[in-house]
């Protein structure tokens, strides 16, 4: 299976500042800024070692955990924090999320272990896993935890939640270092998606970083000003009930910024008394929801299907007319789904599925890329 010809355009353009620096040598006098991100800080200006710092979105963004990144273990390091000899060359991605930005990165071939391989999207990853090339830890939650004394990491990229401490535990007990990342507590697409350059820094890989973020957030902001002259705009709906309860995007919700830069009404755009979703019911749906002109983000694959799962579904004006749209279109027969992965590092894309799924003339060539027509 042949990824999409966008990464290996992207690649190749950003091939020349990439190779200008050799892989196994840092440049101390470069300096990544940081634009957006809150959850983490780089520091490059000391001549022996890069500061990677983590922070932790649950206190104020204070200082949870400092790296100091080397390029020969003979170099001291304070005693503040982890010494990390780079680039690594072995890491388990405890989660699929991160997998789009190691591809970018052009260092897929450093992953020797993940978890649960059955979600995950990325055909070089399930090629490796078949392959016995890399390994599968088992559910995230419950790791198998003698596989990985035997594989034996250079570094672990797993996520962090608040409060839970076990995995931490279970880590420094086996002797392995972890890199705990918050990019889902982040406040925006953008920010989000500058973890390429949290990730970039362990493969020695800042200024490819750097480039791949510039390239990202222009496209996302090109996307969004093709929606600047727009005066009508289509009302929208999003998700679909799930056991009694629809989970409705908040104000503050990732999905929330996209109907904003896509020019959408979206009702609950206001609400920010929750931090992802808002608890609903099909019943509220139809209340506030049964003229939306569009239905984004449902999970079936055709009308039929969605039709099955809830007779109360053809009630909405967005199914009477056909205009309902899932992110299925990159998922494969085991269930995984690039909309998890690739979709976290490309929120320009993202962006421009919706402005083509609301206002398609904006956008005639486009072709949806993680999103897809009901039929």
């Amino acid at each position: 299976m042949q990824r999409p010809l966008y990464i290996i355009c992207m690649l190749l353009i950003l091939l020349g500042s990439s190779c200008k620096r050799e892989k196994n040598k840092t440049d101390n006098t470069l300096s990544s800024t940081i634009e957006y991100a809150k959850g983490f800080s780089i520091q490059t200006d000391h001549p022996d070692y890069r500061i990677l710092t983590l922070n932790n979105p649950w206190d104020n963004y204070s200082e949870s955990k400092r790296f100091y990144l080397v390029n020969d273990k003979k170099i001291e390091t304070p005693a503040d924090g982890t010494k990390i000899i780079t680039p690594i060359s072995s890491i388990m991605v405890n989660s699929a999320t991160y997998l789009g930005f190691i591809e970018l990165l052009d260092e897929l071939d450093k992953v020797t272990g993940v978890c649960n391989a059955n979600y995950i999207y990325n055909p070089t990853i399930i090629r490796g896993v078949a392959n016995n090339k890399i390994k599968d830890l088992g559910d995230s939650f419950n790791l198998n935890q003698e596989e990985l004394l035997l594989l034996q990491p250079e570094l672990i990229i797993t996520t962090a939640y608040n409060g839970d401490d076990r995995e931490e535990e279970l880590f420094n007990r086996i002797g392995l270092e972890a890199l705990f990342a918050t990019e889902w507590q982040e406040q925006s697409l953008l920010s989000r998606a500058e973890w390429i350059k949290c990730i970039g820094i362990l493969f020695n890989k800042e200024e490819m970083a750097d480039s791949l973020f510039t390239t990202i957030k222009t496209n996302y902001e090109r996307a969004a000003d093709l929606t600047k002259e727009i005066t009508h705009r289509p009302s929208v709906l999003s998700g679909q009930d799930f056991r009694g309860t629809w989970s409705m995007p908040s104000g503050s919700s990732y999905s929330a910024e996209l109907f904003k830069m896509a020019q959408l009404d979206y009702h609950y755009h206001n609400n920010m008394q929750f931090q992802g979703s808002i608890p609903s019911s099909i019943e509220e749906a139809l209340v506030y929801f049964n003229e939306a002109d569009l239905w984004l983000f449902t999970q079936e694959d055709s009308l039929s299907d969605l039709a099955s799962a809830n007779d109360k579904y053809n009630l909405f004006k967005a199914f009477k007319t056909g205009n309902v749209f899932n992110t299925n279109k990159r998922k494969n027969e085991v269930g995984g789904n690039d909309y998890w992965e690739m979709g976290v590092a490309r929120p320009d894309l993202l962006l421009k599925d919706v402005i083509k799924a609301a206002h398609p003339h904006l956008l005639p060539d486009y072709e949806l890329t993680f999103m897809d027509k009901l039929k």
